[in-house]
Formats: C-alpha cells, structure tokens, sequence
C-alpha cells in the first residue's frame, strides 16, 4: 500500500488519504462526546485493562485548553489510530507534550502512526507552536526506529522512572525509565534512510553483552567521535524468556545512557544489523 499525501488545508483539520484498494483514512481533529470516548476505548484496546488511560472528560478539557487529539476514521467512521498531547512549557519555551499515540492491531505496521504525527505536526505548526516532545521507552528498539530514524525527533535526555513502577504488563515491573525527544515543527526532520558504512562494526559499544569483535568500551578517558549503545532487539521476548537477563539490560541501559549523554554525546539515529540480529543506538561526540 502508498500513503497518498495532499497538502493540509487552511484551517486546523488535515485531510489525508490511505489507499491501496481497500480503504481510506481520514485524520482530524477529534470534535464529539462518542469520539472522544472512542478515544478511551481505544487505549484499552491497545494498552490493556491495567493502563492508567485517561479519561474523555480529560481529552476534552486538555483540547479545550490548547491540546490537540487527532484520530484517524475509517469510511464507515470507526477510529482505526488517534494521538493525543497537551499545551505547555519547558524551559520556558512553548513546547506541545505529545502522550500517546496508539493504533488498532489491524492497522500496525502499515504506516498509520506516522500519518497521525505528521498531521500533528503540521496542525501545530499552523498553531505557531515549535517543538513537540514526548518520551519512549528505550528497550523498545521498534519505537526507538519509528522515533529516530522515521520520524527525525532528537534525543534531549534520559529520564529515569518518569512515571514509577505500575502493575501494568506493559511495564514488566521495572522502573519507567524515558529518553525524551523533541521534534520540530520549523524544519523538516534530519530523516535517517541508509544505514551506516562499513566500518560501522569497528565503532565502540557500550553493551551488557559482548560478543566477539566487538571494541567495548572501557569508560577509562579513552576519547571515541563515535560510539554505540547495545539496546534487545526484542525486548518483551527476551523479558518472557528470561526476566533476569532483562532486568540486566535493562540497568545497564541506564547506565550507558546517562553516562554518554553527561559526556556530551548526542544520539544520531537506531542501527538494527540483521546479519547478526543486533540492535544498536548510534552515537556522536558533540
């Protein structure tokens, strides 16, 4: 399937068509009570009963207050995906928190994530707002790849249990630790599309889990323009397979991360090698 793109039109609704033979999405803004609670159903669809979801009452007011809530419709009007931020402030600048973004099983893969934030984007820059923020988790290489090499956002910080351990399956138990993106609406994304030469492998890694070859670094004052950060390329396998060696990546990407990032690191993009089934966070000295 094509995702066939028209420009946005001049008020805050953006049209987009998803075609292939078989439908075609329309993303706007969401504007009724049934859409709005479409938009809670959903999250239980998507994230499970245990989700600290928020509420319609709260999806209205936040909109209502400069928030956004963008959903993608069917032809029949059945909410296939929808994103949802607020209005606010970091640093004092005036920053869109995006808090989710979520899709219909049936729709995955497929391209409907990235239509939502792009008409985000768009509708927010209509808006003058310049900068869009939101975390991910970093174990997911998946979301690491859609964030970072799809989308273009920039890695600003590594936060660790941004929001507590929950009982929710999605968190495994372990502390929510973040990296923040920002993504400007000014600009268009620094958009990774090829993977990196072939002295990739030579570069220095960071990584629980060496394997031979492999020039791990010591941390001892040695200086690296590059560097790479070993994430699972399949973390909820590896956390349903053998929750100890999770829980060792899981540290060990905290410590890797807040370590590079304090030595003025800056994160260029997921590299994902399919000879060997590796994952790694690319990185350069600033």
């Amino acid at each position: 399937m094509n995702i066939h793109r028209a420009p946005p039109p001049a008020g805050p609704i953006a049209h987009s068509e998803r075609t292939g033979g078989r439908y075609t999405l329309e993303v706007r803004e969401i504007a009724s009570p049934a859409e709005y609670r479409a938009c809670v159903a959903l999250q239980v669809e998507v994230w499970g009963e245990e989700f600290e979801r928020v509420p319609a009452s709260m999806l209205r007011v936040a909109t209502y207050v400069g928030g956004l809530c963008l959903g993608a419709f069917s032809p029949e009007g059945e909410l296939c995906g929808f994103v949802f931020g607020l209005a606010g402030s970091i640093d004092g600048r005036p920053t869109h928190w995006s808090h989710l973004l979520g899709v219909k099983e049936a729709g995955r893969n497929l391209g409907v994530g990235r239509l939502l934030k792009e008409h985000q984007r768009r509708v927010l820059a209509s808006r003058g707002i310049l900068e869009i923020c939101w975390t991910f988790d970093p174990l997911i290489a998946k979301n690491a790849h859609f964030n970072l090499n799809l989308l273009g956002a920039r890695v600003v910080r590594y936060l660790p249990d941004m929001y507590g351990i929950s009982e929710s399956p999605l968190h495994h138990g372990l502390a929510t630790d973040r990296l923040i993106v920002s993504w400007s609406t000014e600009q268009p994304a620094h958009v990774i599309h090829s993977a990196p030469g072939a002295d990739y492998a030579a570069v220095p890694v960071l990584t629980p889990a060496p394997q031979p070859g492999d020039d791990v670094l010591q941390r001892d004052g040695r200086e690296s323009a590059a560097l790479r950060i070993e994430v699972p390329t399949d973390f909820r396998q590896l956390i349903a397979r053998s929750p100890a060696i999770a829980i060792d990546w899981h540290d060990a990407l905290r410590e890797h991360f807040v370590w590079a990032l304090g030595a003025g690191y800056v994160v260029t993009g997921l590299h994902r090698d399919s000879l060997n089934s590796r994952s790694f966070y690319t990185l350069q000295a600033s």
